[in-house]
């Protein structure tokens, strides 16, 4: 218990809020994700062709940006991780 202590302590302030940041970055993603899945779980709905191209395409363009995000946060992550663990093993 008191190494999980000391290591705490060592791991920068600025570290952990840069890593907060990412992971409130993440969950901001949860209600747009939450529509897609409603779109593309629900197929007792009669189909508009129009309707469903429509929807399909800002579908795509939410799920691209997504994409984009989640990549971009997972890998700003890894680095704050390794940095902190380096900072750890100094």
């Amino acid at each position: 218990m008191k190494n999980s202590v000391i290591c705490i302590k060592t791991v920068p302030y600025q570290e952990i809020l840069n890593l907060r940041d990412s992971l409130e970055r993440l969950e901001s993603w949860k209600e747009p994700l939450e529509v897609l899945e409603k779109y593309f779980t629900n197929p007792t709905t009669p189909i508009n062709k129009r309707q469903v191209v429509k929807q399909y395409y800002a579908s795509a363009k939410l799920f691209e940006t997504f994409n984009k995000e989640f990549e971009l946060l997972i890998a700003e992550s890894q680095k704050q991780l390794a940095i902190i663990t380096q900072n750890q093993n100094s």
